[in-house]
């Protein structure tokens, strides 16, 4: 088998209701890399993750995967991939351990798997010493290793990442990172998303970028850039996002004009009526010098 060929998105389009989040994905990732999916905010990356996992059907396309439909994969899926959120899926109130324990259940593994697994695991992530740590009591760093724990307990060969270093500082993104390419080098496809543009030549073997509803481009990090003629990512995104930025530009303009003429006629409204006020108050004072 071709290695581009493990997981193919083909035309896919995906609406919620009379909204369009997805137009026309196209987009085919490859086994054994990283492949990080950018894009702005509220894009649909997410939605192209949960269409890959089978949380999502397409509305219309399909997802393929050893080029049979996802979806007549159900539990090939369930067993060979793994979901890491951007929003912990664990339970605060249980323990690393017992995490790890209710996700191994949910796999229907067997307790003495669970148990070796929990072991292998902790280590792996570095949660070995806090297995009887409440996970509301662990770092936000920790409660990300936590999570993606709980997505390898099944010991999947397909990782799939939700904006795994959000709201995290450089150091602790960089462990995350790190972490990644060691699950990378276990012979794990990952598919991630980020926002994070100096992440992706860092992790990425593969780049997709989603814009517009559609990925616009995917390839190589480095020829992508060799593309668009720039040094880094944010000149590559500038380049891609050029018609919004200028047009968010354009709102923001028209938005500080308005805003400005308001404040203007405020102004003119008050000046009229102080005025008014020191013409009253002088009319007054005429009246009194009569009297």
């Amino acid at each position: 088998m071709v290695d581009s060929e493990l997981i193919t998105f083909k035309d896919v389009k995906k609406r919620f209701g009379k909204e369009e989040v997805l137009s026309s994905v196209n987009l085919e990732i490859p086994e054994n890399k990283v492949t990080c999916i950018v894009g702005a905010s509220g894009e649909g990356k997410t939605t192209i993750l949960k269409l890959l996992i089978g949380f999502y059907k397409p509305s219309k396309g399909k997802v393929f995967y050893l080029r049979d439909n996802i979806f007549k994969k159900a539990r090939k899926v369930e067993r060979d991939f793994g979901f890491a959120s951007e929003d912990c899926s664990f339970y605060d109130n249980l323990t690393v351990k017992e995490n790890l324990t209710y996700f191994g259940r949910l796999h229907h593994l067997k307790g003495k798997v669970i148990r070796e697994r929990i072991k292998e695991l902790t280590k792996f992530v570095s949660l070995y010493d806090a297995l009887d740590t409440l996970a509301e009591n662990l770092s936000i760093g920790m409660k990300k290793r936590l999570e993606i724990a709980c997505s390898m307990i099944h010991n999947p060969k397909i990782l799939v990442m939700d904006e795994p270093t959000a709201d995290l500082d450089p150091l602790l993104r960089k462990d995350i990172l790190d972490l990644i390419k060691k699950i990378r080098n276990e012979d794990t496809t990952i598919i991630m998303t980020t926002q994070i543009l100096n992440e992706v030549e860092d992790i990425c073997d593969k780049l997709a970028v989603l814009a517009d509803k559609e990925i616009k481009e995917e390839g190589n990090p480095s020829s992508i850039k060799q593309k668009y003629g720039k040094n880094d990512f944010n000149g590559v995104f500038e380049e891609i996002f050029s018609e919004r930025l200028q047009k968010r530009k354009e709102n923001i303009d028209e938005k500080e004009k308005k805003n400005s003429k308001e404040k203007s006629r405020g102004m003119s409204g008050k000046i009229k009526n102080a005025s008014s006020n020191l013409n009253f108050i002088g009319k007054m004072k005429e009246k009194r010098k009569k009297k």
